[in-house]
């Protein structure tokens, strides 16, 4: 059986067990291609009141949770947390990447369904992660590469945490997906026609295939391989029709 059916599988099982016995079910970490085949049974498990949960509001990663208090009579909790990492030494710290930090998880044995989204801050990194594994992180992870680390759970509203963009405007000529991709990450049109055909770009969460897609304002994009843009704000259209954007590409 294909990945997608076993997952269309599973997302049916949990959604049945949840509604059937009264009580919250969770799926592990889906990447976007997999919340993207959620997206298309939406409908079919909307009796369950399923939501997406990735610890934060701009999550690429994410845990389907299947339940709601207006369904169950009772509020459940989401079995995902936050982990702070921080140098032990900040003069001594190295500059350390997402490739860097997810490496070192990795060579723990924690498999990578278990792991959400990592965001660097400066010199502090914060992992989501489901709950079960927070004990293994925090009790064994204390190096990244060559730079002395150490762990704490913390609460993401208490963190202060500030997503950083690169603002990018200029006119378009049109609000098609295509034009917009190519906008941001200054491809061709004939390139982004192929990440489109590779299955590599999804619009608010959902797999995109054709560029014909019409965008609005606050609607985000995410090319694997190149990053993930806001369209943020819509100035006016010129004479001959073109449209003035900014974008806001996340860093």
């Amino acid at each position: 059986m294909k990945e997608e059916e076993l997952l269309k599988k599973r997302l049916m099982e949990l959604c049945e067990k949840a509604y059937n016995q009264n009580i919250y079910t969770y799926t592990h970490f889906l990447n976007e291609y997999e919340q993207s085949i959620y997206q298309d049974m939406n409908q079919e498990l909307a009796y369950a009141h399923p939501i997406l949960v990735g610890g934060h509001k701009y999550f690429t990663r994410a845990v389907v949770m299947f339940g709601s208090e207006e369904l169950f009579g009772y509020q459940g909790e989401v079995p995902v947390v936050c982990a702070r990492i921080s140098p032990v030494f900040d003069k001594f710290a190295e500059e350390l990447s997402h490739r860097d930090y997810l490496g070192a998880l990795m060579n723990l044995g924690i498999e990578r369904h278990l792991i959400g989204d990592i965001l660097i801050d400066g010199r502090y990194a914060y992992i989501f992660c489901m709950e079960h594994i927070i004990g293994v992180i925090k009790e064994q992870l204390d190096q990244v590469r060559h730079t002395r680390v150490f762990v704490e759970e913390v609460s993401w509203e208490e963190t202060g945490y500030v997503q950083k963009y690169m603002k990018k405007e200029g006119f378009v000529a049109s609000m098609r997906l295509d034009v917009l991709v190519s906008q941001a990450f200054s491809l061709s049109r004939n390139i982004s026609e192929k990440l489109l055909k590779s299955q590599k770009v999804f619009h608010n969460g959902k797999m995109c295939l054709s560029g014909g897609q019409k965008i609005k304002q606050g609607d985000i994009i995410s090319v694997r391989g190149y990053g993930k843009f806001l369209v943020e704000d819509l100035g006016k259209t010129s004479k001959k029709g073109r449209q003035f954007i900014t974008l806001a590409i996340f860093q």
